[in-house]
């Protein structure tokens, strides 16, 4: 998902490990963040305002109600901003919104997430050494985390440090067998294209997509 222009219409996905853990304003800002990645990869700059609109009034609510009763709305609520910054293409901006969030993150999972979207933002703007430092710290909150370890993996061969990357590469490889067509790693080897082109300079990689065509992945 590399470009060094922060106003890229390059498609991402968000996602949840656990859509259960998402109030009804966090699923819709979420839905409708997904929308904008769609959006911004047709440049339909008409539609892009219209769902700009919509997500700036669901972060409207989200801060009249406090983050929707979140437990912790200090962290909450930069985070869920930052997210619409970045669906929108301004991801300088939700990189600096998302530090704040890391700055109140009281858990491991809190930790994650937002150390692991700075340096996915980073990567997007084609900064993949500062990248690096937030991967490690989102590593360390959560040694397990599909898209933490691929953005590291990412991060890593971009930055030369190739055993690095395939090691990282090689962990997931190991968790492979456990999980399915429904899971995050199918996900992000389905719709990441940089990482099918990775797939030629790594092995543990390309056996990564083995897996995901054995359970009727996309090709």
């Amino acid at each position: 998902m590399a470009n060094p222009n922060p106003n890229s219409p390059k498609a991402t996905i968000v996602t949840t490990d656990d859509p259960r853990r998402l109030s009804p304003i966090e699923a819709s800002i979420m839905d409708w963040c997904n929308m904008a990645h769609r959006v911004r990869a047709r440049n339909d700059e008409q539609e892009l305002a219209t769902v700009s609109r919509e997500l700036h009034r669901l972060l409207k609510r989200y801060d009249e109600t406090d983050g929707d009763g979140h437990a912790h709305p200090a962290w909450a609520r930069p985070n869920q901003r930052a997210l619409v910054q970045s669906a929108l293409g301004r991801a300088g901006e939700a990189i600096e919104t998302e530090a704040i969030a890391l700055k109140y993150a009281d858990t491991p999972r809190r930790v994650e997430v937002s150390a692991g979207n700075i340096a996915a933002r980073y990567l997007r703007l084609g900064e993949a050494e500062r990248a690096i430092p937030y991967f490690l710290q989102a590593w360390d909150a959560a040694p397990y985390s599909v898209p933490v370890l691929l953005t590291g993996a990412t991060a890593f061969h971009r930055t030369g440090r190739h055993d690095e990357a395939e090691s990282v590469f090689a962990s997931l490889l190991e968790i492979a067998p456990m999980l399915g067509a429904d899971s995050d790693l199918a996900a992000w080897l389905t719709h990441d294209a940089e990482l099918r082109e990775l797939a030629d300079e790594s092995e543990a990689l390309s056996e990564l997509f083995v897996w995901l065509d054995s359970i009727g992945g996309a090709s």
